[in-house]
């Protein structure tokens, strides 16, 4: 037991210095976007071993880990940012076997700031230390086994489609969707995808566009016509896209454009299922 008590002191020290530094990747509860965003890559790269990998925005960053029923699909995708980080992430590591693709909002910028701390990250003196760190809080704080997260998804999908929405949220959405994206800016998206998925397919991996499903309302919208039509300019081979099969009656979105809990456990179910086919 001296051995325990020596690593546990160890890692209390060891947590109490990253909280001091700043530098943290213990999972605690995020308050802002950034450091959401920076843990769900730094969570990304601590893993060993990578299969199939979404990178998107907001709105595939919605289907949660815990919605797949194995531990193969992993989600990099930022809220509120491009695909294209995610993509700079992956780059940089081991090569995933299937690399899904968001398609839907394309005209963000690249997150310097996260990739630049992911660098130091890599580099600085506190690595070792994080690594104890966060095997100490693994170890005092496990995580829910797999047969009862699953559970509780199961439980979760077999409720009824809720029609629970913010009406004012959803007009608001609606509205900012009228205003077409940015061309340039949305070119440059998917010029940078292009580049990262050739880049990646050289190394063996499958790198594949897919569309989170919209809402009947913000299908039609003019920010979701141009952005569809533009992706689709620039990967006219089918071949170069993954589809999702789900039931869309069954959908329902919390704000006119991000699924609800439920939708986006479905979705992830339908994801999980069709990538065995690729």
């Amino acid at each position: 037991m001296l051995w325990f008590l020596k690593f546990g002191v160890t890692a209390v020290a060891a947590i109490a210095l990253l909280k001091w530094a700043g530098d943290s990747d213990v999972q605690t509860v995020e308050t802002t976007t950034d450091a959401q965003n920076y843990a769900v890559a730094a969570r990304y790269l601590n893993r060993w071993t990578h299969k199939t990998v979404l990178v998107g925005s907001s709105l595939t960053f919605r289907l949660s880990e815990d919605y797949f029923q194995s531990d193969d699909v992993e989600n990099l995708s930022q809220a509120g940012g491009s695909p294209v980080t995610g993509l700079q992430v992956i780059a940089g590591a081991s090569t995933p076997r299937l690399v899904l693709v968001e398609a839907n909002v394309l005209n963000r910028v690249v997150d310097d700031a996260i990739l630049a701390k992911l660098k130091d990250r890599n580099s600085n003196i506190y690595r070792p230390v994080r690594s104890a760190a966060a095997y100490y809080e693994t170890l005092m704080h496990p995580p829910l086994e797999k047969a009862q997260v699953k559970a509780k998804v199961d439980q979760l999908i077999a409720q009824p489609p809720s029609d629970v929405i913010n009406s004012s949220l959803v007009d608001q959405t609606l509205h900012e969707a009228e205003t077409m994206p940015p061309a340039e800016a949305v070119r440059r998206g998917l010029s940078d995808i292009q580049k990262y998925k050739a880049q990646l397919e050289s190394r063996g991996a499958k790198v594949l566009l897919f569309h989170m499903p919209y809402s009947p309302r913000f299908e039609t919208t003019p920010f979701a016509v141009a952005s569809t039509q533009m992706a689709a300019e620039a990967f006219p081979d089918a071949a170069s896209w993954f589809t999702i099969d789900v039931d869309r009656s069954q959908l329902r979105w919390s704000d006119g454009v991000h699924l609800d809990a439920r939708s986006a456990a479905m979705v992830a179910r339908a994801i999980e299922a069709a990538t065995a086919k690729n």
